[in-house]
């Protein structure tokens, strides 16, 4: 297979042709959300949760496992949390609301949390923290997933590769500081990814479904992912029970599995905002950050490191170039989103930038 064919789109243009083609099936608000929170995933590297998952996104909409438009219910609510139930809506759109929900509630009381239940995929968790730490807050997200990993030592799946991410305003005009991990060796989308595009994978990432280590993505596909040993299970645990148990969403094995499984998924998440101000001011906070980003990035590189990077760095300088230089996606990606334009009367080639 040519590895080599890849297809150059510009940020912008990207996101308005998904715009443009959810926007055939959902609300427009809601299509801009998605379509946002799939390209900024692609432009931070995080191909696994970008436009790849357009048409994963629309097949789940035509088998009516998704609504067409998210009808958000307040469950419940005090000064500083809420629960809101996503009715089986969109992900990106009720999590944007949740954390809009929790900033406003950390800059009343200085803190705020917003659990969301009853939800779908909601793309790349450190979206929702930045939103947070460029309103002056430090942010926190997390939210559980189809139950595809095993706990460590297991060989049975109860657990997501349950993400989190905890983002910290570093002042004006700084990137914040963003860390975004899964719990697991790798997220299943990277898999998925690695068998549309005919690649072998590490043999640490998943098992077969006998329990065995494997470097074909489709046997991974079939079997389980691997947790970043016994301290990813543990904390895939506790984000599981903290976006899936707290919110009163599906938890651990009982979350259907996004491919296989023709049921609704009804994930949870979990959204916290923390207002500097609350703790100290906000200029005496910037000043303790920057010292604090300087032990970091001015520390001594060991042998064979370059320099040492803070959590998210080098995702933004691969977001810059990007937004400078286009999306680079591989041949097959685009041919999945061209087809799905064609499919939603929205051709891809008025969006392109260049082909090499």
């Amino acid at each position: 297979m040519n590895h080599h064919q890849q297809t150059i789109i510009s940020a912008p243009s990207l996101k308005q042709f998904c715009e443009e083609v959810f926007a055939q099936r959902i609300p427009r608000e809601e299509a801009v959300r998605v379509a946002d929170n799939l390209v900024e995933a692609d432009l931070l590297g995080f191909s696994s949760h970008g436009v790849c998952k357009v048409s994963d996104y629309l097949q789940r909409l035509d088998k009516g496992l998704i609504e067409n438009r998210t009808e958000l219910k307040k469950v419940t609510e005090s000064s500083t949390a809420s629960v809101l139930d996503a009715s089986n809506g969109w992900g990106q759109y009720a999590s944007v609301e949740a954390m809009q929900e929790a900033v406003e509630k950390a800059k009343q009381y200085g803190t705020g949390v917003v659990g969301v239940r009853n939800s779908n995929h909601f793309g790349i968790t450190s979206y929702y923290t930045m939103m947070a730490a460029r309103k002056g807050c430090i942010g926190f997200a997390s939210t559980n997933a189809s139950g595809l990993m095993v706990p460590f030592g297991s060989r049975e799946p109860s657990l997501g590769t349950n993400p989190i991410s905890i983002a910290v305003p570093a002042g004006e005009g700084r990137d914040p500081i963003v860390l975004d991990m899964s719990t697991g060796n790798t997220a299943r989308g990277k898999i998925t990814l690695a068998k549309k595009t005919g690649d072998a994978i590490p043999e640490d990432w998943a098992v077969t479904k006998d329990g065995k280590r494997t470097s074909d993505p489709a046997e991974a596909l079939e079997g389980y992912l691997l947790p970043m040993g016994p301290k990813g299970s543990g904390l895939a645990i506790m984000v599981d029970i903290l976006s899936g148990v707290l919110t009163g969403a599906l938890f651990g094995s009982g979350v259907p599995r996004m491919y296989e499984d023709p049921e609704p998924q009804y994930l949870g998440h979990l959204f916290g905002a923390i207002d500097v101000k609350a703790f100290m001011e906000e200029s005496a906070f910037y000043e303790k950050i920057m010292e604090r980003v300087a032990q970091t990035v001015e520390s001594e590189p060991m042998e064979g490191f370059d320099r040492v990077y803070l959590p998210g760095e080098r995702e933004q300088e691969k977001r810059r170039a990007q937004l400078e230089e286009g999306i680079c996606l591989p041949h097959e990606i685009f041919a999945e989103l061209k087809h799905m334009g064609e499919v939603h009367q929205v051709d891809i080639s008025q969006f392109v930038k260049s082909d090499w």
